[in-house]
């Protein structure tokens, strides 16, 4: 029995022992357990993070949605994974999903900013009473500024609170109202586009047309690419009774291509009520004749270029359909065909070269010359130093906002194409005189001369490479934007043309070939790689980071993305294009209608991004068919945005077709190669034009051309 009882007492003391040590170890190994399992977690959620970002930019949506879902099931308080889902369902316009999904965050995170973009989904689903209550009591007056970044990202927090409620009560005829958040817009900026195209919609609704043909007119001279808005001051002057304004701002409208079946209905429809607006016309399309030899040219004396060397001659065309054409030329000129005279001018006199029965003739006024067949080239050449000729009323950029004609003088000499029934006006000038006038074309000549420098070789660069790319036209490159903007010695500045004198020759070359430098204005802090912008994958074009902080690492994620094209943070780009380096416009639906040829537009959805966030594919949806356009093609389509990296907020009527767009967007251009408001940011900062160059060109060298001929 002893026995017995020793051995009990013994056990419990081994077991009084025993038990804290293995509680010990049970408790600690549970924690190893759960520490491996929260580690197992963490990395799964930082794996569908990877995963989901690069599905997002290989265009795999339906993916990237499902990696973000994992994470929320994973970590349901992940509101980061919340977020991104939520930009994610937006580029595809899935907006009640997006919805869903941003109800669940504003209530876990209460953030102002996650209201706001909740908000804004209502308004785009066409809940405004929703929308209003979200703005006017969860983002209250004191707490705007909370939560926010930068004076710039609060400044775009606020302009969208106050447009989204002012859009809301529009909607809800709340006119007082939206007259008290117009008061508030107009004190953070009211000069902006945006702003009078909210007062024409309040005046147009409340009946004063003619207040809201001057909103929209100035909403038009704020940004200029409007041209559609015509249409609009059109339409206000008619219901003001102002019928002879309103022809005329349809004859603009026409002239800029926009709603040509209208516009022709209206124009003749007041042409046959007010008769003498017809013979106005008519006039117009026979005006008044004037004597062509007793027009005086507005001579500019041309800059003499020292130490100019002679690298290329270029054949640059002008203009082309020419059925007649007035010029001077600075000094005695010969026509020369075949290597032989056939015919010499006089300095600074007026001479008419005209087609008439398959020949091309050229007149003064005291003769008429004719000089061959209308279908031979012809070059006009004077020998004196430091020539130039003038021609009169000539076109300049056609097809763009900017349009119209004027006179211009050019350096070196005329070439006359004939093709016929017309001819072509072509330029024959030495490579360093066609710079000295694109240069400043392209980039702002009071900009710091290490940026010009850049550009000058950018430019030189790109010409040599592009030798030839209207061969099939009968000249090397034209004076256009398609090939690069050249207007004549009216364009050339002291400046630019030292940048050019400065870095005559040199060129930046690949692996021993001219590089494809192509440049634009603003790339918005980052520019593509080309093979995702282009076919070719060209390995200089590979994009570059203009950010002067370190923590934008592209490709972004969809979140970071979005914030980033929200708000203007520091960058190259911004120091000298502020206007361009951010943007926004709002895009109603007939623009994309018209332009698409689509009725009736459902949805627009993003396809695919590049690694920068430039959209490269894009669907619209009508109600009866679709179409898939290209980066190429989406600025245009889109009403003519300045570029086609942007983020869109989408408005639909009651009957869930597209009202408008406001897009939010980046840069001006391709976003390719050089940005030149970035290049002048860092000339700006103490770089100097090589390592700009091989910022923008990475693996360049920058030789001399001569040399490598």
């Amino acid at each position: 029995m002893k026995k017995v009882f020793r051995l009990i007492i013994i056990s419990a003391l081994l077991l009084g022992i025993l038990i804290p040590v293995f509680d010990y170890f049970y408790e600690e190994g549970t924690k190893k357990t759960i520490m491996l399992a929260q580690e197992s977690r963490d990395r799964n959620i930082e794996e569908f993070f990877k995963l989901a970002k690069e599905a997002f930019y290989e265009a795999n949506y339906q993916s990237a949605e499902y990696y973000y879902q994992q994470i929320i099931e994973l970590a349901p308080y992940n509101l980061e994974s919340r977020r991104n889902l939520a930009v994610v369902y937006s580029d595809q316009n899935k907006l009640r999903e997006e919805n869903r999904v941003l109800l669940e965050t504003s209530i876990l995170s209460q953030n102002k900013h996650d209201y706001l973009n909740l908000a804004v989904n209502f308004y785009e689903l066409n809940n405004n009473l929703a929308s209003n209550y979200i703005l006017e009591t969860k983002i209250n007056k004191n707490d705007e500024n909370k939560q926010l970044n930068s004076e710039t990202e609060s400044d775009n927090f606020i302009f969208q609170k106050y447009y989204y409620l002012v859009k809301n009560n529009l909607e809800l005829e709340n006119y007082e109202k939206v007259q008290k958040y117009l008061a508030e817009l107009s004190d953070l900026n009211g000069s902006t586009s945006e702003f009078y195209l909210l007062r024409a919609e309040l005046n147009k609704l409340q009946k004063n047309y003619s207040a809201a043909f001057n909103d929209y007119e100035s909403a038009y001279q704020a940004n200029r690419s409007q041209s559609y808005l015509y249409k609009d001051m059109a339409q206000m002057l008619e219901k003001s009774g102002e019928e002879i304004k309103a022809y005329n701002h349809w004859q603009r409208a026409l002239n800029y291509g926009w709603f040509e079946e209208l516009a022709y209905q209206k124009i003749n429809f007041y042409q046959e009520k007010y008769p003498n607006l017809k013979q106005k016309t008519e006039d117009l399309d026979q005006p008044e004749e004037v004597d062509p030899f007793g027009l005086e040219a507005s001579w500019q004396e041309p800059q003499k270029l020292k130490n100019q060397k002679k690298i290329e001659m270029l054949r640059i065309g002008l203009q082309e359909a020419n059925e007649h054409l007035l010029f001077q030329y600075s000094d005695p000129f010969a026509i020369i065909y075949q290597g032989r005279i056939i015919f010499k001018g006089r300095a600074k006199e007026n001479y008419l070269l005209e087609l008439d029965n398959e020949s091309i003739y050229i007149s003064s006024r005291d003769q008429k010359i004719k000089l061959g067949d209308s279908k031979l080239e012809y070059q006009l050449y004077s020998s004196q130093e430091n020539s130039s000729f003038y021609v009169y009323n000539i076109n300049y950029g056609q097809g763009y906002f900017w349009q119209g004609s004027g006179n211009r003088q050019y350096r070196g000499n005329m070439i006359i194409k004939g093709e016929g029934d017309n001819f072509t006006l072509i330029n024959q000038v030495e490579l360093t005189s066609y710079l000295i006038s694109v240069v400043p074309s392209e980039i702002y000549a009071s900009w710091p001369e290490e940026a010009l420098k850049a550009q000058a070789i950018a430019a030189r660069s790109y010409t040599l490479n592009n030798l030839g790319r209207h061969s099939r036209e009968g000249y090397d490159l034209c004076s256009s934007v398609h090939c690069a903007a050249y207007n004549g010695i009216i364009s050339e500045d002291q400046r630019t043309t030292e940048a050019v004198l400065e870095t005559q020759g040199e060129t930046a070359v690949y692996e021993g070939r001219i590089i494809e430098a192509v440049f634009s204005s603003n790339s918005g802090g980052y520019t593509e790689r080309s093979d995702q912008i282009w076919s070719a994958d060209l390995p200089y074009l590979r994009g570059s980071n203009q950010m002067k902080e370190d923590n934008y690492d592209f490709p972004l994620t969809p979140l970071e993305l979005q914030q980033w094209l929200f708000s203007a943070p520091e960058s190259y780009s911004k120091d000298y294009g502020s206007s361009n380096y951010r943007w926004q416009l709002k895009v109603p639906a007939e623009i994309i209608e018209y332009r698409s040829g689509l009725d009736k537009i459902k949805r627009i959805e993003v396809n695919q991004r590049a690694r920068g966030g430039t959209i490269t594919s894009l669907t619209i949806y009508g109600e009866e068919s679709e179409k898939n356009y290209s980066v190429s093609q989406i600025r245009r389509v889109l009403g003519g945005l300045k570029s086609s990296r942007f983020y869109f907020n989408s408005h639909y009527d009651k009957d869930g077709y597209l009202k408008e767009l406001l897009v939010f967007g980046s840069g001006w251009g391709h976003n390719l190669g050089l940005d030149q408001s970035a290049s002048a940011g860092m000339a700006a900062a103490d770089w100097d034009y090589r390592e700009i160059i091989q910022h923008f060109y990475p693996g360049v060298e920058i030789i001399n051309y001569n040399l490598q001929k």
